[in-house]
């Protein structure tokens, strides 16, 4: 049998109930971390009751992200591995601190490195050609260059956090994830279409009174939480096709050419 491509596989997976789950945690996570954030730290007491809420809040983000993303790779709910989902979604988190933070330190403050850059390539293009190379487009460049590296770290951090706790075999369904065409054209063209639609939705305003726009932000929101709800979903799901192909490729290999299959019985009755 010809196995469904990956971006079929993870299609199959989307619904509706995925796509609302996917809501529920991130409104659940985002009340949590309000809530957080309005803890005082004004006693010794307090430092701890923040402590402990915030351990809460990573607890309930990782775990309630694998809950959701174990079945995509036809993995068993344990608290085994929900636990130690929650843990490398923390080392997932920092690790994607420290990469923003380099690139937001190779861009300079306020992008200034971005506009020497511009400036520079603009200068060293002929005449003729700086309409096309020029100072806003170069720099328009260099603002894409820089998404793209961003949501690759991303993607990277992303493999590490889900096959560390969804396989069996990490590091095959690792290398199988990070060879896959459909998931990296996914991460970049999904992730920066959704950057864009978020800031265009957020950013637009109809100026027609307070009770409309109230009523045009309102939707918007909604508009925006349902397209990052479905992009993170397709995400958890090509993931989970990797991660699927793997464990059916060690299983297949695990059983011995000629061997009868499982479903087969081994003797037959004598004549």
């Amino acid at each position: 049998m010809t196995k469904p491509s990956t971006l079929r596989s993870a299609l199959g997976q989307m619904s509706v109930r995925l796509v609302l789950q996917q809501i529920g945690l991130a409104l659940l996570v985002f009340l949590l971390y309000a809530l957080w954030l309005h803890v005082p730290d004004a006693s010794a007491f307090d430092v701890i009751g923040s402590a402990v809420l915030g351990l809460m809040v990573i607890a309930v983000a990782g775990g309630g992200e694998f809950a959701i993303a174990l079945p995509l790779a036809g993995r068993a709910r344990t608290p085994g591995r929900l636990a130690r989902g929650a843990v490398l979604l923390l080392v997932g988190a920092v690790l994607w601190f420290g990469w923003s933070t380099l690139l937001d330190h190779l861009r300079g403050p306020y992008h200034a490195n971005d506009n020497l850059w511009a400036g520079y390539l603009n200068s060293r293009f002929p005449h003729q050609l700086r309409n096309v190379f020029s100072y806003r487009h170069i720099l328009l460049w260099l603002g894409w260059m820089w998404a793209i590296l961003g949501w690759i770290g991303t993607g990277l951090i992303a493999i590490f956090a889900f096959t560390g706790t969804a396989s069996a075999q990490p590091l095959r369904a690792m290398a199988h994830a990070l060879r896959s065409v459909t998931y990296w054209v996914a991460v970049v063209v999904g992730g920066m279409a959704a950057s864009a639609i978020t800031s265009a939705l957020i950013g637009w305003t109809p100026g027609h009174g307070l009770r409309v726009e109230m009523l045009s932000l309102v939707l918007r929101l909604i508009a925006t939480i349902l397209v990052d709800a479905v992009v993170v979903c397709l995400l958890l799901a090509i993931l989970g096709a990797c991660v699927r192909r793997t464990n059916e490729a060690r299983a297949a290999y695990s059983i011995p050419a000629g061997t009868p299959d499982a479903s087969q019985p081994r003797t037959v009755d004598i004549p």
